[in-house]
C-alpha cells in the first residue's frame, strides 16, 4: 500500500509539472516590449515625402499581423487611386489586396491587415494602380512587428 501511495504522489506532482506552461512567465520576461521596439514606419507625426508632391505614413507607429491598421496618402497633385496591394519582402505571402477611399481633397485612407509569420519584423511593400491600371512609380514599405 506504501508503495501505491509513493507512486501516486509521484505520478501527480509529475502529470502536474508536465501539464503547467513554464515557458509563459519565461516569454513574457524576456518578450521585448512594444516602447523597445524602433519602428521604421512613417507615421503621421513624421511622415514621409516618397516623391515630390506625395506623403505617406500609416496610423500605428508598431503595427502588429492579424490587427488592421491605417495606410494614409496625401497628394498635392489630383490622382485617382483605382487598386494596390501589399507583398511581403522578407517573405513572400501572396498579395494582400487594399482599397483606398478618398478622404478629402488628396487625401487617401486605406485599412490593412496582414498575416502573421515567424519574423520579428516584417517588410511589406505597398503597389499603388491608378485608373488606367498602371502602377505608381512609388512602392512605400510597411514593417509590422510581432
Amino acid at each position: 500500500m506504501r508503495y501505491f501511495s509513493t507512486f501516486a504522489v509521484v505520478f501527480l506532482v509529475s502529470f502536474l509539472a508536465a501539464c503547467s506552461d513554464h515557458s509563459i512567465s519565461i516569454h513574457e520576461s524576456s518578450e521585448k516590449s512594444e516602447r523597445s521596439i524602433k519602428s521604421k514606419n512613417c507615421t503621421s507625426i513624421n511622415p514621409c515625402l516618397i516623391k515630390k508632391g506625395v506623403k505617406f505614413w500609416v496610423d500605428a507607429d508598431t503595427p502588429k499581423p492579424e490587427t488592421p491598421f491605417g495606410i494614409m496618402f496625401k497628394f498635392e497633385e489630383p490622382i485617382d487611386i483605382q487598386t494596390a496591394y501589399l507583398e511581403g519582402v522578407s517573405m513572400y505571402m501572396g498579395k494582400i489586396p487594399v482599397s483606398f477611399v478618398k478622404e478629402e481633397s488628396g487625401k487617401w485612407r486605406a485599412e490593412a491587415m496582414v498575416g502573421s509569420c515567424n519574423l520579428a519584423e516584417m517588410q511589406w511593400k505597398l503597389r499603388v494602380f491608378d485608373s488606367n491600371d498602371d502602377e505608381l512609380n512609388f512602392s512605400p514599405s510597411i514593417y509590422t512587428y510581432r
